[in-house]
């Protein structure tokens, strides 16, 4: 018997873009995660969704975490590797206004 436990969503994940969300599922076809995006700004400030690249971006290093995960570690010396995910920030000017006001 192994140390490790047995994979439930077994690599290699992709990434599926619905025009709504991005899918990511697993090698079985299991749905993982959903990033949920809207391409009309109006609507996508209304309901607080990502952009279409922002979610692709997110989906896409999902899909990366088996690959990641799976490196082995070398001499302890590295790192471990990073993911990154992007989204929406702040706007500089909004992030000082809050920080003015904030009783720190």
């Amino acid at each position: 018997m192994s140390d490790h436990p047995q994979r439930r969503f077994t690599p290699p994940w992709d990434v599926e873009d619905n025009g709504a969300a991005f899918i990511v599922r697993d090698v079985d076809g299991q749905a993982l995660s959903y990033v949920y995006y809207e391409n009309e700004p109006g609507r996508r400030a209304a309901v607080g969704l990502l952009t279409r690249d922002v979610a692709r971006s997110i989906a896409l290093n999902v899909a990366k975490l088996p690959d990641l995960l799976r490196r082995p570690a070398s001499g302890g010396t590295e790192q471990a590797p990073t993911v990154l995910i992007f989204g929406p920030r702040p706007l500089v000017s909004q992030s000082r206004r809050i920080l003015a006001q904030g009783p720190w």
